[in-house]
């Protein structure tokens, strides 16, 4: 009697796919076995013998699948668009030594119409970055300080006038439960895909404040890793092409260090800024 692990295994999974199944699929795999040698009596105990080994393999086979599908997406990024009757708001609270609240700022983002949020199964880890390419020598702070070379928590250009856009800026965000990233003002998402494991969001941000109130669009490259569950924000006033080249050319590598988040404070801002 011959069986193929595969074949047992592709008619145990449901539609979707759970942890915490191995029981109800390792009964699916020997309701099937049993109904291929239920007519063949001459070897009936042997096969079933070797008929419920198998049965025991394909499970774990099934339950190895099950936890490689779901560590490929621990981390999911929503992107909610906002309507314009609706003022986006969030808390920052404030405590003393004992745990007891001492304030709470209530803040507000009337404009906005595009937040992050995350579905999270997993801690995220830090990470760092180096560029590969950049279109000006910016500098960077890592844990040597600032600087031009090695590995950073950001990286970015200022620009030489201090009202002016910033040229660009690289900096990492994490995915964290009950956490809303906003980006302030009107937003345009302008395309979505992928590049390898990262999903990638570019975006026409217009920021009425630039320019001594003249405004001016920033762009951003959004990359996010839904495995690892951080996102790494490429924006500025450069033109989309530059920033996309700049995203393209950076290095990243992944921390021992999980993050620490605090759930008092749950609401952020996206947008690139000086300070």
């Amino acid at each position: 009697m011959k069986m193929v692990l595969a074949d047992l295994a592709s008619e145990c999974f449901d539609e979707s796919i759970e942890l915490g199944e191995y029981n109800e699929m390792t009964a699916k795999i020997q309701r099937r076995v049993l109904a291929q040698i239920k007519d063949d009596q001459r070897r009936k105990h042997f096969a079933m013998r070797q008929a419920l080994s198998i049965a025991i393999i394909a499970a774990v086979l099934v339950s190895l699948l099950t936890v490689t599908a779901y560590a490929l997406g621990l981390f999911k990024l929503n992107k909610n668009h906002i309507p314009e009757e609706v003022t986006v708001h969030g808390e920052w609270i404030e405590r003393d030594s004992e745990g007891n609240i001492t304030d709470i700022q209530n803040l507000q983002y009337p404009g906005a119409n595009l937040v992050f949020t995350y579905d999270c199964e997993a801690v995220p880890h830090y990470v760092e970055i180096k560029p590969g390419w950049l279109p000006t020598e910016g500098r960077g702070w890592g844990e040597q300080g600032w600087g031009t070379e090695g590995w950073f928590q950001f990286y970015h250009d200022e620009g030489d006038s201090a009202c002016g856009q910033i040229l660009y800026n690289v900096d990492v965000f994490y995915a964290v439960p009950g956490f809303q990233l906003v980006m302030m003002y009107q937003s345009e998402i302008v395309e979505e895909t992928t590049w390898g494991e990262y999903e990638v969001t570019k975006i026409i941000n217009h920021n009425p404040h630039w320019n001594d109130g003249a405004g001016g669009d920033d762009n951003y490259v959004l990359l996010f890793s839904p495995e690892h569950g951080y996102m790494i924000r490429v924006g500025g006033c450069l033109d989309m092409e530059t920033l996309e080249k700049i995203a393209q050319n950076l290095e990243v590598r992944i921390l021992d260090e999980e993050v620490e988040y605090d759930p008092d404070y749950n609401i952020g801002i996206i947008n690139v800024g000086r300070g």
